[in-house]
């Protein structure tokens, strides 16, 4: 080995004493930050994610609320609805070719007329946080149809329609648990309500006291199914017919002659900013954003703007501005009639015919229109399911 590759004694030394002090000053630091340099990092991500997700303002709004939706876009299903061999299409029947006059419509005074509320009360309900609305939207149908079939002499009692059997029929006894989490189908709620079981009144059956509507129940019924005793009760009550629209023209013709449409699409009608749409001068929202909602046409407008009215089930607050006439279901918008077209033509939509529902004492009352004397409709049970 060479000198030069040898080190010295005193070199030595003065190697080792350069370490003994390197050590004294980095080792204090290093022991400083805790277990190595993993801690800083950490620390940098936990303000980052502060700043990142910052603690939401309160809404100037008092009705402000994530929109609850709730219907289940299945393209099978929609395939089977357009299949006119396997589902009854409004244009088929004899209502949907019926030649009608430009009247105002409005179906929702007959359900006051027939629940006995005045102007400024409805009997719809608030789905809440719970993704019910094909329920809810079928219950104002079945709701509405009831009204009709009386105002046209039918001899039966009018009674609030339990939206928590109707969504839980439609999910368990058709769909067959098919849904994980919440959400129906139009096709499946018209199964249940006219084939498979029928409908059941807000009231006391047996131990259940459905008397009011509970968001909690639709959702645990929709998960397990609806109690024996209620579902028996069900059966007793189904609804005649669906059939199925395809366009505004099917819209308006179903409305004039007493017969409501339960709607399914994933039109939203949001505001700008995102919040629930409000109305405007007219009454009418502008259609923006997506919702896969399920609602209920009840009104049919004319005039220079013509349109149907749509009850949504987010509560009487859900839609500021103004509503015509001043009778109108505060819950309810406007729709202008191309928008209420794109809406149907999603293939989930149907006209709801009259309710072998509750017998009562005959109580005639008057037909709704706002201005001509009406046309004759054809009679209720011209409708009939065809699956």
């Amino acid at each position: 080995m060479s000198n030069d590759a040898q080190l010295n004694p005193e070199r030595r030394e003065r190697l080792r004493r350069l370490a003994i002090l390197a050590l004294k000053i980095i080792l204090p630091l290093v022991l400083g930050t805790g277990v190595g340099v993993q801690v800083a990092p950490e620390r940098v991500r936990e303000i980052e994610k502060r700043v990142e997700v910052p603690t939401p303002a309160p809404s100037e709004r008092l009705d402000e609320f994530e929109k609850p939706t709730g219907w289940v876009r299945d393209p099978d299903v929609i395939e089977r609805n357009l299949d006119q061999t396997k589902t009854l299409h409004f244009e088929q029947t004899p209502a949907g070719r019926a030649a009608l006059g430009d009247d105002d419509v409005f179906l929702f005074r007959a359900v006051r007329k027939a629940a006995k509320l005045p102007d400024t009360a409805y009997p719809n309900v608030n789905q809440g946080s719970v993704g019910c609305c094909v329920g809810a939207a079928t219950k104002h149908g079945c709701d509405t149809v009831q009204a009709t079939a009386i105002a046209q002499g039918a001899s039966f009692e009018w009674k609030p329609v339990s939206v928590e059997v109707v969504y839980a029929g439609s999910r368990i006894d058709v769909g067959k648990g098919q849904i994980r989490g919440d959400g129906s189908l139009g096709r499946w709620a018209c199964e249940y309500v006219g084939r498979v079981g029928g409908i059941a009144p807000m009231e006391r059956i047996g131990s259940t006291d459905l008397t009011t509507f509970s968001p909690a129940r639709a959702r645990e019924w929709g998960a397990r199914g609806i109690p024996a005793e209620v579902s028996a009760v069900a059966r007793q009550h189904p609804v005649k017919g669906a059939a199925l629209v395809k366009s505004a023209a099917d819209v308006k013709r179903a409305i004039a002659q007493g017969y409501p449409v339960v709607v399914c699409s994933d039109v939203g009608f949001d505001n700008r900013d995102g919040s629930v749409g409000t109305r405007d001068a007219q009454g009418f929202c502008t259609p923006r954003g997506t919702w896969p909602h399920a609602m209920c046409f009840i009104a049919w407008r004319n005039g220079s703007r013509p349109g149907v009215l749509c009850l949504n089930s987010w509560g009487d607050s859900a839609h500021g501005g103004p509503v015509w006439p001043e009778d109108q279901p505060r819950a309810a918008f406007w729709i202008d009639e191309a928008v209420a077209d794109r809406m149907v033509r999603q293939g989930d939509s149907f006209a709801l015919s009259d309710v072998q529902g509750f017998p009562a004492r005959r109580v005639p009352i008057d037909w709704i229109i706002r201005t001509q004397e009406r046309h004759r409709a054809p009679a209720l049970d011209t409708f009939a399911l065809a699956w």
